[in-house]
């Protein structure tokens, strides 16, 4: 994993998955952007009795994963992944100063 962005506000990684990796279920507190720059990868949403929603992603394909969502990966051949997460729920107006919710 190599984080390209580490401000307290926000994250960007990319890391490097090999066929047979797995991210098991979890789920993150904030929208999650991951986008396949190479390979392939299956991600799940839901893990959940309900049922789970599986799809297939290829390089140039993204998906943004609403906050508390449970969800998984894992890697068919081998694949790059870049994912953005906003850390901080805090706003900024344009000075810079926070803004009140």
């Amino acid at each position: 994993m190599v984080p390209l962005v580490g401000l307290a506000s926000q994250r960007v990684i990319c890391k490097t998955f090999v066929p047979g990796d797995k991210i098991p279920h979890h789920q993150a507190p904030t929208d999650e952007f991951v986008q396949v720059l190479d390979g392939q990868m299956d991600i799940s949403l839901g893990g959940t009795p309900l049922g789970e929603e599986t799809s297939q992603f290829v390089a140039g394909d993204y998906i943004l994963i609403p906050a508390n969502t449970t969800h998984t990966m894992e890697c068919l051949e081998t694949a790059r992944l870049l994912v953005y997460e906003q850390l901080a729920l805090t706003s900024y107006d344009i000075s810079g100063q926070p803004i009140s919710h």
